[in-house]
């Protein structure tokens, strides 16, 4: 009923090519034409790499008044400052990713329970859970926001 059909295409050498002729014949004015394009890519390529690796090692910082920068060149001690600062702004950053994981899952169980309440007749209790449940959710969610917005203020008043 189905005969075997067996179709040989070619070997793996001209499948790997695609097709495409195996060398391809550039002329001398090509050839020259390629090599200035390289010169000229290397040298574009470390005209923009230069200012980035020197960037480092040369720290400047922007001391603005009324808008007008001035450039000010920062010791290391502001540096370690700066960067105490921020370890110590964000070495709690896991703990209220806990928080607020776990926030969610709490909630649930506590408007559950409020459900509950309301079944067995209670419903004042019911209410008054559900209504916790959702206030506490949303200010777990919204505190990192409103503790960067105090951090931004103080850092502007100082």
């Amino acid at each position: 009923m189905f005969n075997k059909k067996i179709q040989t295409v070619g070997n793996i050498t001209d499948f790997v090519r695609g097709g495409r002729p195996q060398v391809e014949v550039i002329s001398t004015q090509e050839q020259i034409i390629m090599n200035q394009a390289k010169t000229a890519g290397g040298a574009l390529a470390a005209a923009t790499t230069l200012p980035l690796a020197i960037a480092p090692f040369a720290k400047v910082k922007i001391a603005s008044a009324a808008g007008y920068g001035t450039a000010v060149p920062v010791n290391s001690a502001t540096v370690a400052a700066d960067t105490m600062f921020q370890n110590m702004l964000h070495a709690f950053d896991p703990l209220i990713t806990l928080v607020q994981a776990l926030a969610y899952p709490i909630a649930m169980v506590v408007v559950l329970g409020g459900a509950l309440f309301i079944m067995i007749g209670n419903k004042d209790k019911g209410f008054s859970m559900m209504q916790s449940a959702g206030l506490g959710y949303v200010l777990v969610t919204l505190t990192p926001m409103i503790l960067n917005i105090l951090v931004e203020a103080m850092k502007s008043a100082v």
